[in-house]
């Protein structure tokens, strides 16, 4: 799948070879939900913070009228998260994570720091709320984070068997709703 705007293959590759340096006693590489925070933890070595407030982050105090998802300090290799997002849908935070390692991987040069606000993140949750329209390097962190999560040798056999049942789907990768059915949309659509 190509939107015009990003090179989806080559932003997937990137996601799999991350996949493929995580050693087996981290994740078999069939395993689910692939366990992002191990992954973030141990191969690349940042950290994850939960927050309350993002604008807590060094450098972030000028992000106060923001609502921010997750933000990206590269100088730091932290990782943090919206803590109240977080515990609210346990799956818009593993997406929040693989975004950032997406923008880690991907655009760790451009900034100190990456921020996310979150109508940006493709992971939401929200019923009625649709995600504003995304800036390349956004788009790019979505589908980044999606085959991390969602790695086609693993999604494609589950949506095989499970059809359009999004909610189990959902479950046995630990994602959003919205994720989940954008990653089966791609994938129905024979686009990896």
């Amino acid at each position: 799948m190509d939107d015009g705007r990003i090179d989806v293959d080559a932003v997937e590759r990137t996601a799999y070879e991350l996949l493929e340096r995580v050693p087996e006693f981290i994740w078999d590489g069939e395993s689910l939900p692939v366990p992002v925070d191990s992954i973030v933890d141990n191969v690349l070595g940042l950290r994850v913070r939960l927050a309350d407030d993002l604008t807590s982050a060094p450098g972030c105090e000028d992000l106060l009228s923001m609502h921010l998802s997750g933000l990206l300090l590269t100088d730091l290799g932290e990782i943090w998260v919206n803590a109240g997002e977080a515990e609210q849908w346990p799956g818009r935070r593993r997406f929040t994570i693989g975004h950032e390692v997406g923008h880690y991987l991907l655009h760790q040069d451009e900034a100190p720091r990456i921020f996310c606000r979150s109508g940006y993140i493709g992971g939401a949750e929200e019923e009625n709320s649709e995600p504003l329209p995304k800036p390349p390097g956004e788009a790019e962190a979505d589908a980044f984070a999606a085959a991390l999560l969602m790695p086609e040798h693993l999604i494609r056999p589950c949506f095989d068997k499970y059809g359009w049942n999004v909610g189990v789907i959902r479950e046995t990768f630990g994602c959003s709703h919205r994720a989940t059915t954008r990653r089966l949309e791609a994938i129905s659509a024979g686009a990896s």
